[in-house]
């Protein structure tokens, strides 16, 4: 009787890695099918299919070819930029450019409240004193962003968020890296 071959364990990094070289290949489809160019959307995911099975077990049902580190635990240090999921990703990046700042840009402060989206759903506004900022950002974006720990309730106000102490040193680290927009630092 032979044994089924188990499969590598769930790598963070390579789930990251992959949902970046998917989101390269829709956008490319994406423009090229706007601008009536050649699509070649099947042999691209071919070709991202050939490469995962290569960097992953090989075919022989071992350990993975090209091993990648495991994710620091929470509260272990900044987390990868690239762990981040795209839209949240995008979404902490304005979050703390305004209240946190960069370089040499004023660190704003401020927090996100609660509210109600153009759409009518649950979501969140960024009020940043001094500044007025009449974008909602919704729940289902947020949602990430509190479960990887980067952000957390206000101790005095829970139906306020701001940026923990995690998600302060996840920016720290994306600035030095030299990080300056949201898809900065994801190629792995």
């Amino acid at each position: 009787m032979s044994r089924k071959p188990e499969r590598p364990p769930p790598d963070p990094r390579r789930k990251a890695r992959f949902r970046e070289i998917a989101r390269g290949i829709v956008a490319k489809d994406r423009y090229n099918r706007k601008y009536g160019l050649a699509v070649d959307t099947a042999g691209a995911i071919a070709q991202a299919l050939e490469r995962a099975w290569r960097d992953g077990v090989g075919g022989d049902g071992a350990e993975p070819a090209n091993p990648i580190s495991a994710v620091e635990q929470p509260g272990a240090g900044p987390m990868e930029w690239v762990l981040i999921p795209p839209r949240p990703r995008t979404a902490f990046w304005s979050i703390c450019l305004f209240t946190l700042g960069r370089g040499a840009e004023p660190a704003w402060g401020g927090n996100l409240a609660l509210t109600i989206t153009e759409r009518g759903t649950a979501g969140w506004e960024l009020v940043v004193p001094g500044r007025a900022i009449d974008k909602a950002i919704g729940d289902k974006t947020i949602a990430p962003l509190l479960r990887l720990g980067l952000l957390e309730p206000m101790p005095d106000d829970p139906e306020c968020l701001v940026v923990s102490e995690c998600g302060k040193k996840t920016w720290e680290a994306f600035c030095q890296r030299g990080g300056r927009y949201p898809e900065d630092l994801t190629d792995l």
